[in-house]
């Protein structure tokens, strides 16, 4: 646990710390904590504590890191895997958490990799963070819901590849233009006109926070704004397109429409 607590201050520093008493208490009352090793060593963890809505017990996954010397090695998904085997033997059938929209490969691993969906959008969910890589951006974040027996849950972690064909043929809410190296959002929708459509969103944003942070920002407001009336509307994000251009599609589509 002493571990854990110092991988968290080495990833996003002292502030967004969950301290071991803490933690520890969760495991005694629902909750769960997975740690990865490497020769003793903790290099990952993902850490979640009981919630409940509407008289239905889940779990609320707070937490989850890599080791910056052991991203893409698929650590992160078998992490998620192993969280989805310990959630199902101690009763729950579902999993959430938060993610940023603007963070594709966080999208890539929750939405494609683990079959999760998003049908909640909130504005500036942690306030302004005193953290260097989110300048002044709000905190806006997706709440994935993750349907532990759902089809589309089994399908992703049984490594189905996602329907890119069908997605290829949905209609983009907004165009985009280039503007030096980075894409700009132009000639925005009204909204969904169809029971499915794409929402672009940029690849490389922690460069552009460096190098343009106020397009970085004006690609917020956008996505904000598309998504958050999409979403009212009864659509529901589904998966990530993931393109060979400057920008990825989030994958919108109806929720009377999508398969559980």
């Amino acid at each position: 646990m002493n571990q854990i607590v110092r991988l968290q201050k080495e990833v996003w520093g002292t502030d967004a710390v969950t301290s071991m008493p803490q933690m520890i208490a969760a495991v005694h009352h629902g909750g769960v904590v997975i740690a990865a090793f490497d020769d003793g060593k903790v290099v990952g963890f993902c850490y979640g504590f009981p919630g409940v809505k509407d008289g239905a017990a889940y779990i609320v996954s707070h937490m989850m890191a890599i080791h910056p010397d052991y991203r893409d090695s698929g650590l992160g998904q078998r992490l998620k895997e192993l969280q989805r085997s310990w959630a199902l033997a101690s009763g729950y059938d579902k999993v959430v958490w938060t993610f940023d929209p603007l963070e594709t490969r966080n999208a890539n691993l929750n939405l494609n990799k683990l079959g999760g969906t998003a049908k909640v959008y909130i504005e500036n969910y942690y306030g302004e963070l005193d953290d260097p890589s989110n300048g002044s951006m709000p905190t806006d974040r997706f709440l994935v819901e993750w349907e532990l027996r759902s089809p589309r849950c089994e399908n992703a972690i049984s490594g189905k590849t996602p329907d890119v064909p069908r997605w290829s043929t949905y209609a983009s809410l907004f165009d985009w233009e280039l503007e030096g190296e980075f894409p700009r959002p132009v000639a925005a929708s009204s909204g969904p006109t169809s029971d499915a459509c794409l929402v672009p969103v940029p690849k490389a944003i922690r460069d552009m926070k460096t190098k343009n942070p106020e397009l970085a920002k004006l690609w917020r407001f956008e996505l904000r704004r598309q998504l958050t009336r999409s979403l009212a509307d009864g659509y529901c994000v589904v998966g990530l397109w993931r393109t060979e251009q400057p920008v990825h599609y989030y994958v919108l589509e109806h929720a009377e429409r999508f398969v559980r």
